[in-house]
């Protein structure tokens, strides 16, 4: 968007529009210790000279041919369609939809969001999007809070660890207690305290949980403990089960494979649904339809907003003040233009593509898969070198695996390793010879 610097005339004109002398006298409230007198930035350039500096800065950006980074944030293909629709001045000047009737258009978009987004995971109720998946994973613990009215949660051993720190956060500030375990011990931390299970699937590692399993020995020992599931690519719903058909009471996502580009890791788009009973306790907002009541003309409204914005902040469900109403745009024109079969196409690519990669890998002496559960686009792998194997992939123009030991010191030799249907047999392929080349490296290190 161009910036276009207003003039010693405009300025005056509108300080004399508002009543007040100087700019100093207007920003009279800043504390003097905050105000910075001067800037110490290069003298102005002209317009022709200024692109070219910025053109040359933005050089400094890696831009690969092909990437294998996912964890959470991922590189899918996004129709030409999409960036045309978001950018219409009606779309993304908007803000929020305060005044319903003049805001028909794009509250008609965020009731269609709701729509298609209900019908992708066959819950009840999407509300009109959160900030990222991370926060709307925090919300949903708190929300299970609420509703049964118990003081403690149980994170799943898999959960994102990013997401994890966001919830941990919401968490202390609302003094619920965490608990964290795996699979093999959750029947033992499972009692009737225990507000909601959350857990991941496919999880951070790449593994498929077995979510009516889980959900069955949940409500074995705490019948009324909520599930709450999170994704990262919820593309996977292309080819996997839905959660409205496993019981789920919760399922929030990260929609950022949903027509987003990963760009420096946002914005995202928080996907957010429940069961129909636990609608006045969902965070954000809610468009709903409705008709005149003197006519056959229909409208849309905000239905429900449980932020509590206006009155009572102390006793609201939630406090999140704004949604992310151009990112839902942006997925509803995706899944829009790929309809049910597109989808579905481009899960199996990603787990084609990605299984490919996995078997072919696991042929070379030296890597180790070490997922014993299926996977989706992406799953672990012990590597005899990953510094070698990440350095060749900078080297030969494709973005490398996630090294594990990031989050987890005690992986030191462990990737991550993500495909998509944006991944080329060609790129795969390079991916293993420089995976080979990796093991050689490490014979010559030995060697001397």
């Amino acid at each position: 968007m161009d910036f276009i610097p207003h003039d010693k005339e405009t300025i005056k004109e509108m300080l004399e529009a508002i009543g007040v002398k100087s700019l100093k006298e207007l920003f009279q409230d800043i504390p003097k210790d905050l105000i910075i007198d001067k800037l110490n930035l290069p003298s102005g350039l002209s317009e022709p000279d200024l692109l070219f500096q910025i053109k040359k800065i933005s050089q400094k950006n890696k831009n690969y041919s092909s990437s294998f980074l996912g964890a959470g944030c991922y590189y899918h293909y996004i129709p030409s369609l999409i960036d045309f629709v978001i950018s219409r001045s009606e779309f993304y000047t908007s803000y929020t939809p305060y005044q319903a009737e003049a805001s028909q258009g794009y509250l008609q978009a965020m009731y269609e969001y709701q729509t298609i987004i209900s019908q992708l995971t066959q819950m009840d109720v999407s509300n009109a999007s959160m900030y990222d998946g991370s926060t709307a994973l925090a919300e949903a613990a708190i929300m299970s809070t609420i509703i049964t009215r118990k003081n403690s949660v149980i994170l799943l051993k898999g959960i994102h660890p990013e997401y994890e720190e966001v919830v941990r956060t919401y968490c202390w500030g609302q003094n619920i207690r965490i608990l964290s375990t795996d699979e093999e011990d959750l029947h033992t931390k499972v009692k009737n305290e225990i507000a909601a299970v959350l857990f991941q699937s496919p999880n951070f590692f790449g593994d498929i949980e077995d979510i009516s399993k889980l959900i069955k020995n949940v409500r074995e020992k705490a019948p009324n403990c909520l599930v709450i599931q999170v994704m990262t690519d919820p593309t996977c719903l292309g080819v996997l089960n839905p959660p409205g058909s496993t019981d789920i009471d919760i399922f929030v996502a990260e929609g950022q494979s949903f027509g987003l580009n990963p760009s420096f890791g946002g914005p995202g788009l928080g996907i957010f649904t429940t069961k129909q009973k636990f609608l006045r306790k969902i965070p954000g907002r809610l468009i709903g339809k409705t008709n005149e009541i003197n006519g056959k003309n229909y409208g849309f409204i905000l239905t429900l907003q449980a932020r509590e914005q206006h009155i009572r902040r102390e006793r609201a469900s939630s406090n999140i003040c704004t949604n992310q109403a151009l990112c839902s745009l942006a997925a509803l024109t995706y899944l829009l233009a790929l309809g049910r079969n597109g989808l579905r196409e481009v899960a199996i690519q990603n787990f084609q593509k990605a299984h490919y990669l996995k078997k072919e890998l696991s042929k070379i002496k030296g890597y180790e898969i070490l997922n014993r559960k299926p996977t989706y686009n992406e799953f672990i792998v012990k590597c005899p070198n990953i510094d070698a194997l990440i350095n060749f992939c900078k080297q030969n123009n494709l973005q490398p695996p996630l090294k594990l030991s990031k989050y987890y010191p005690e992986m030191g030799n462990i990737a991550l390793v993500c495909v998509t249907e944006m991944n080329s047999k060609k790129s795969i392929d390079k991916f293993l010879e420089l995976a080979r080349s990796a093991l050689n490296s490490k014979k010559e290190e030995n060697l001397k």
